[in-house]
């Protein structure tokens, strides 16, 4: 299945935003836990008759008594990697946009941003096994056909398997790279055993890893009115029936709050730096804003 006209005239709009907002979108300038990755290294020689004047630096000239230049060491060559969680929780919506189409679009904005930024791009998408791999390389047309390529894609299983996925992963990034995890993380094992998966651990050491969390606005909040509430699992057969007493909503709200809470200690708890993203609501924004607090100081 080919991209639809207006998809591909939305990504288009997201290509040139990005173009116009690079100064924000731009992977070079991010601040990383990790040193050697995302940053330049500064040294410094003496100064040679005929350079630039503008490149001197005042205060060790005024210690070592001599005139010397800073000296700006090529960065390492950054790859930006998506890990797309397409099992079925993320074709769940009430919104206009479901989860997985509201990833697509994130995923293209990281694609372009990466492209402006002279940066290879890659994806894995994964369900509990591995549906699509595309490694790390340059290009427009390698972009693109990612891009294309997530969106026709169809998920040959219905379950979250992150163990099975990162495991894939630790084996095929090879260079450090700039990770995002794009998934709702409703997943089994919990929240609180994602957190013992050692693979995780070792990915977070050896990249620099933002998980973005996509949320439905049935997910945070019950609906209004009265009476009952069937769910079902969209990975499983289990069923539950829900009041929509205050008392449910009051339980439902304070178990939202602990998974919120949960994940972002986990997260932290790794050196990762995430977002929450709701899907009924605009993203650019606050995907700009992340890249704001990573640029470099």
């Amino acid at each position: 299945m080919a991209l639809t006209p207006e998809l591909t005239e939305e990504l288009r709009y997201l290509e040139i935003n990005v173009a116009r907002r690079i100064r924000s979108l731009r992977f070079g300038q991010s601040r990383s836990p990790l040193k050697g990755f995302g940053y330049e290294f500064e040294s410094h020689r003496k100064y040679q008759v005929g350079e630039d004047f503008r490149r001197i630096d005042w205060n060790v000239s005024a210690r070592m008594q001599e005139i010397y230049l800073k000296r700006h060491f090529e960065e390492r060559e950054v790859s930006v990697f998506l890990v797309v969680d397409v099992s079925r929780s993320m074709h769940f919506s009430t919104a206009k946009y479901s989860k997985n189409l509201r990833v697509m679009q994130v995923g293209a904005t990281l694609g372009f941003s990466a492209l402006s930024d002279s940066c290879k791009f890659g994806i894995l998408a994964f369900s509990d096994t591995v549906e699509a791999y595309e490694p790390p390389r340059k290009g427009r047309g390698h972009v693109w056909r990612t891009i294309e390529q997530l969106y026709r894609l169809r998920p040959a299983r219905s379950g979250t398997n992150w163990e099975f996925a990162l495991r894939f992963l630790r084996g095929h990034l090879r260079s450090m790279s700039i990770v995002f995890l794009l998934s709702d993380f409703i997943t089994d094992p919990n929240v609180t055993q994602l957190a013992e998966l050692p693979d995780l651990k070792v990915l977070a050491q050896k990249h620099d890893v933002i998980p973005i969390v996509f949320m439905d606005q049935l997910e945070s909040n019950l609906p209004r009115g009265r009476g009952l509430l069937r769910l079902r699992s969209a990975e499983g057969r289990e069923e539950m029936l829900l009041s929509l007493s205050s008392h449910q909503r009051s339980t439902f709200d304070a178990l939202v709050k602990k998974r919120r809470t949960d994940l972002r200690d986990l997260f932290y708890s790794l050196g990762m730096e995430c977002l929450f993203l709701n899907v009924g609501e605009a993203f650019m924004d606050p995907l700009t804003m992340l890249f704001e607090r990573r640029k470099k100081v």
